[in-house]
């Protein structure tokens, strides 16, 4: 498994000091430490389905769902 992303450097904090990362930040790390396109797709979606995606809006925190 791939952990190198993982360090304080890259990654960003909020006022109550939990790590955050984008979207986009999330897609490229899971295709950087997978080795096709299926397995990157395959564990975005167990990303998604566990609910383990979580989204900061306006009002406070959602969790990002795939749609079916």
């Amino acid at each position: 498994m791939c952990l190198t992303y993982r360090n304080q450097n890259t990654m960003k904090t909020h006022t109550n000091s939990r790590p955050y990362i984008s979207l986009g930040e999330l897609v490229a790390t899971v295709s950087s430490c997978s080795s096709n396109n299926r397995e990157a797709m395959a564990a975005l979606q167990d990303l998604f389905r566990k609910g383990s995606v979580v989204a900061r809006t306006k009002s406070g925190t959602k969790r990002l769902r795939l749609a079916v």
